[in-house]
């Protein structure tokens, strides 16, 4: 008899315990594969790899982008003439960012090859074109940081290819040469996962004179340069 009425007591508890575990073990379940902690922002792949929580940006970084650039380049002095020009781009950037707290600093390098290009004839049938085949920076960063949003402002060096040629009566000139100047512009990003982010940002470049010939008398050629641009950011580590 109280073999029996130990039995019934024994799977009683059984019975209790799987009651009590049921709910955690259905939640677990529909996890799909994730640890649970205390709140649903901790959540994380059992690989280790956080996809939520705070966004820690420090580390190496390497992305793609594309977008559209326009600008003007102005002739002085032989011939006095401003070229509208504009075309699309693609490129490539890759950096380091440092973080502390909600201070975002870093460091960025980035190439573009564009199909920029513009084209002005004047009254007296002198025609001039000018083409920009890629665009390069070595830029500052430094943002704040909304958790996985950062918005940033960005400035440094700059280099372009700058091609001009006219031709017409009296004139018969070509320039052709990588041009030195400065890049400023503000960016946002918006950190997807821990390790992808997408960005929007826009730069302006501008680029000193450049001393050319048409006959025997001078002229200086500059340029200035605005891009608007989308991408995609790999975080390496």
């Amino acid at each position: 008899m109280l073999r029996k009425c130990l039995t019934r007591a024994v799977l009683a508890l059984i019975g209790i315990a799987a009651l009590a575990c049921y709910p955690t073990l259905s939640h677990a379940a529909d996890l799909g594969g994730y640890d649970y902690y205390a709140s649903p922002n901790d959540q994380r792949p059992l690989d280790g790899s956080y996809r939520y929580g705070p966004m820690n940006w420090t580390g190496l970084y390497l992305g793609g982008h594309g977008g559209w650039g326009g600008g003007s380049s102005d002739i002085s002095g032989a011939a006095d003439q401003s070229i509208d020009m504009s075309g699309f781009l693609g490129g490539v950037h890759a950096g380091y960012n440092f973080q502390y707290q909600s201070v975002v600093a870093g460091l960025e390098g980035d190439i573009d090859w564009t199909n920029a290009d513009g084209e002005e004839t004047t009254t007296g049938g002198r025609n001039f074109t000018v083409n920009a085949d890629w665009l390069s920076s070595l830029r500052l960063r430094l943002g704040y940081s909304f958790n996985n949003v950062l918005v940033y402002g960005t400035g440094g060096v700059a280099f372009a290819s700058y091609d001009l040629k006219i031709d017409g009566p009296g004139a018969d000139a070509a320039l052709s040469e990588t041009m030195t100047g400065y890049a400023v512009g503000l960016g946002a990003e918006y950190a997807v996962t821990q390790g992808i982010s997408l960005r929007v940002e826009a730069l302006h470049y501008g680029f000193g004179e450049e001393e050319f010939n048409i006959g025997a008398r001078n002229a200086d050629a500059d340029l200035d340069f605005t891009t608007i641009r989308a991408g995609l950011t790999l975080k390496l580590n």
